[in-house]
């Protein structure tokens, strides 16, 4: 403290003498303050060094050195013989599944983009229509009774959410829930994530109805923070409740929904936590629940290919990184309109 008190009062004394100094037209008095500033830059780049040095050791040289070995043939995380592009041309055209089908990065593409869409279009909506009913919801002890409901699943670990889904939710067995539900109907017990056709949507449809406690918040705290006199106004003018939706609420909270849009495509693709726990990319051997993510982790863990696994890698970063650019473009182009 009493350091930090010393470097604030001498650097005060530097800055009232280069005032006076300068007043006078006193050319050498300049050229000692202008040393003493860059004295304590160099200090300042001195604290900031172990940040860069860990940002660069655990940020920067991992994806670069994945992007040379990318080029490489090796069995290990050493980099191997040189072999171009070959790996481009295998990850794209060559990659089989077990029963010798091709194509297996496309099959996992398929798979992820579908629960991207999906993710992002049902997640977002019933999360904004819930921030909706909260946020018009006149009751505040019942708008923060619902509030607390919500974000109480946020301290619940992840992989316990998922074991409950498994094996109660959508149990394969007869006395699971849900094929308890439908025996009511007289329909057979499903297999759920064990079912090749059955898996994928499966897993897209744990977690219904998909609103989570912070993106909640967000919204919440997005359609709060609308000026309230616009809305009143819109009110008296006969504005419908769809149209305030549409022409007011989603255009004052379009920051968020960049940014869920952003994070989504981007956790999207790096997603594959049912995958490693549960199904491995199956069940079956054709990829039904197989994602770019696992097929990453496989081909570089069980089938000890690195260097195929680093290309898939620099691949996926392309597509996310071109979808991530397509997306802000065309947000901030919707953003100039409204503003025009």
């Amino acid at each position: 403290m009493n350091n930090t008190t010393n470097f604030d009062s001498e650097l005060e004394q530097v800055n009232s003498l280069s005032e006076s100094r300068s007043e006078s037209g006193n050319g050498g008095g300049n050229a000692f303050v202008a040393r003493k500033k860059k004295k304590y830059q160099w200090q300042a780049f001195l604290w900031l060094a172990p940040a860069f040095i860990l940002l660069l050791v655990f940020c920067y040289y991992p994806p670069i050195y994945s992007i040379i070995m990318s080029f490489t043939d090796t069995n290990s995380p050493v980099l191997g013989q040189w072999v171009g592009i070959d790996n481009y041309i295998k990850a794209l055209t060559d990659m089989y599944d077990v029963a010798g089908e091709k194509y297996m990065f496309w099959i996992s593409m398929k798979n992820v983009i579908i629960c991207i869409v999906v993710g992002l279009i049902g997640g977002n909506a019933l999360t904004f229509i819930m921030a909706e009913l909260l946020n018009d919801c006149r009751s505040l002890r019942a708008s923060s009774a619902y509030r607390f409901l919500f974000i109480v699943p946020m301290v619940v670990p992840g992989l316990v959410g998922m074991l409950i889904w498994q094996n109660i939710v959508f149990s394969a067995a007869s006395n699971g829930l849900l094929n308890s539900i439908l025996g009511i109907f007289g329909v057979e017990p499903q297999g759920f994530y064990a079912d090749e056709g059955q898996a994928l949507w499966s897993i897209i449809l744990t977690g219904f109805p998909w609103v989570g406690g912070a993106s909640l918040l967000i919204y919440l705290a997005g359609l709060q923070g609308i000026n309230s006199e616009m809305v009143e106004a819109a009110k008296l003018d006969g504005i419908t409740v769809l149209k305030r939706v549409f022409f007011i609420d989603l255009p004052c909270i379009s920051g968020q929904l960049k940014y869920f849009l952003v994070t989504g495509i981007i956790g999207g693709f790096q997603a594959y936590t049912w995958q490693l726990i549960f199904t491995h990319g199956g069940p079956g051997t054709h990829g039904a629940t197989m994602v770019p993510g696992y097929l990453i982790y496989d081909t570089a863990f069980t089938d000890r290919q690195y260097g195929l696994s680093a290309a898939m890698g620099v691949i996926l970063f392309l597509i996310t990184l071109a979808l991530t650019i397509v997306n802000m473009r065309m947000t901030r182009n919707v953003q100039t309109e409204e503003q025009q």
